[in-house]
């Protein structure tokens, strides 16, 4: 079965294909579509309904089964913040202090796609550090939180899923792997290493889309089959 993944992000993408890895599904991405996708702004109050909205505009305009997911970072100390503006979090704020935010939204478009999203990346972990700071360590608490919904070729959403992902923010960044808010993201399962530092299996298995996955893996198996039969 052909599994739309309509992100652009290419950690996402990844950490999906690690995570179908065993079901007869093979992930498409909207680069190998004919079309691009329609954009489809994400202005839902919630996860659910951004991913849901996605979900079914990405469906209908592929012809495909699609996957969408909303996710984001909810900070205790803020109030929840920065939820679902978690990956625009930093838009309109003030020049950051990492030399990469310092090109302010005209600049981003210039680098491209990937380069980009990494110093958008860096704009917001500079937020969320100046947002905490003098904040201590046992008030630090957060949660990662993801919501995945998938839709048939017509539009009808056949489940919608969720994960999370206890843990606290760390005071400086550390590690290299991941995305977003990983390097500042200390899980509740390794107190010690932020989700940057752990390996992909190891990171798949306490992350928020891990679990989503994991309840969503199901309903992949059993749509795999029908379609298997129906094209026998």
């Amino acid at each position: 079965m052909r599994l739309l993944f309509g992100t652009g992000n290419p950690g996402k993408l990844r950490e999906l294909r690690r995570l179908v890895e065993g079901l007869p599904v093979t992930v498409v991405s909207p680069a190998d579509l004919p079309a691009p996708l329609p954009e489809v702004e994400e202005d839902g109050a919630t996860f659910a309904a951004n991913a849901g909205k996605k979900a079914r505009a990405h469906a209908l305009a592929s012809g495909l089964h699609a996957l969408a997911d909303d996710s984001g970072l909810c900070v205790d100390a803020l109030f929840g913040m920065p939820g679902v503006r978690s990956a625009r979090w930093s838009e309109g704020e003030p020049a950051a202090a990492s030399p990469s935010c310092a090109l302010g939204e005209a600049g981003l478009g210039e680098l491209g796609p990937a380069a980009a999203r990494a110093a958008r990346d860096e704009a917001n972990n500079d937020r969320l550090l100046r947002s905490l700071d003098g904040v201590p360590d046992e008030l630090r608490g957060a949660e990662y939180r993801a919501v995945l919904v998938l839709a048939a070729p017509d539009g009808t959403v056949l489940a919608t899923v969720d994960g999370s992902c206890r843990g606290r923010i760390a005071t400086a960044r550390r590690g290299t792997d991941g995305f977003g808010y990983d390097p500042l993201f200390l899980p509740e399962a390794w107190p010690g290493r932020t989700m940057a530092e752990l390996a992909p299996a190891e990171k798949d298995a306490v992350s928020h889309r891990g679990e989503a996955f994991r309840r969503l893996r199901p309903v992949l198996e059993a749509l795999a089959v029908d379609e298997s039969r129906r094209r026998g």
